[in-house]
């Protein structure tokens, strides 16, 4: 089997055995970031180096509000069902490619993060301050498609 087949394997059966809820284990974190993910700003050029995936995790009225980032992926993450985001991006990021996550404050990344290093072996950011502090820098965003 291919490397990049066990590394899909490796994700799909992460996201499989993701069912209970994150609730506590996730919610309560520790100052610093868990090995695998990182929390920290990164100016849009950044965010798709390397061919980095980059994931909005705001809602569909957020990204209505504000507009998105072009090029990112739009996939609101569901608290109460965290087991259904993996298996959406699984094979974008089966190459091993790293995992850029954006919200509004970068508070839901972080959480997501945390969860998401403890499922795929990719290097996973949680960009600081969200598309708020994207917007503040002067990025212009795009609608929604």
């Amino acid at each position: 089997m291919g490397k990049i087949n066990r590394r899909h394997l490796l994700v799909s059966g992460a996201a499989a055995l993701a069912l209970g809820g994150i609730g506590a284990t996730v919610m309560v974190r520790s100052s610093q970031a868990a090995e695998g993910w990182e929390h920290r700003f990164l100016p849009v050029s950044e965010m798709t180096a390397n061919g980095a995936l980059l994931v909005d995790i705001r809602t569909p009225q957020e990204w209505q509000t504000t507009g998105v980032l072009e090029g990112a992926e739009l996939i609101e993450f569901d608290f109460d069902n965290p087991g259904t985001f993996l298996p959406q991006i699984a094979d974008e990021i089966a190459d091993g490619r790293d995992l850029v996550l954006i919200c509004n404050s970068g508070n839901r990344t972080q959480v997501v993060a945390e969860f998401l290093a403890q499922q795929i072996p990719n290097r996973i950011v949680s960009v600081e301050g969200g598309i708020q502090k994207v917007l503040a820098a002067g990025y212009k965003t795009v609608p929604p498609s």
